[in-house]
């Protein structure tokens, strides 16, 4: 199922970018809470360095890579971790094709619960970082009994 999520989550981003761009060219009020309003992203999270768009692609495949790999290790009964990673992967997947293709990432959605403009990647990036989260409080791993304990004369 995570590796779905990340198929599921990648499309979405890519498709709603899609349509976005062909479709929305001046801000689109939907309600009081919600704005379409297209910008683009040339750095990192929140617009921070600004024209490193490229490195920054070129650096997620690493680790996104690396979370794959982990995603593969972990065992089926932490399930929030795993839907949580596959969230996290399939948007940030989304995001690093921009900055790898285009050298910048398009944002466009506009919200007064959340300051600045961000896409469905950063929506299913934020919903992973949650569920991994809530998934470390659910999960509890089972104490590890000491070898010696075992081993030792009563």
């Amino acid at each position: 199922m995570p590796y779905l999520l990340i198929l599921l989550a990648f499309l979405a981003d890519q498709l709603s970018k899609r349509w976005i761009s062909a479709n929305v060219s001046t801000p689109v009020e939907i309600n009081r809470f919600l704005t379409l309003r297209i910008t683009y992203n040339e750095g990192i999270a929140f617009g921070l360095f600004q024209g490193i768009g490229p490195i920054v692609g070129w650096l997620t495949i690493l680790v996104l890579g690396g979370m794959l790999i982990y995603l593969t290790q972990l065992p089926k009964h932490l399930w929030l971790h795993r839907y949580g990673l596959g969230l996290f992967i399939g948007g940030g997947l989304g995001n690093m094709i921009d900055r790898i293709l285009l050298g910048r990432v398009l944002d466009f959605l506009e919200s007064s619960f959340r300051p600045g403009i961000f896409n469905l990647a950063d929506v299913f990036i934020y919903l992973g970082v949650f569920l991994i989260i809530l998934g470390s409080f659910i999960h509890q791993e089972e104490p590890v009994s000491s070898s010696l304990s075992e081993v030792a004369p009563q």
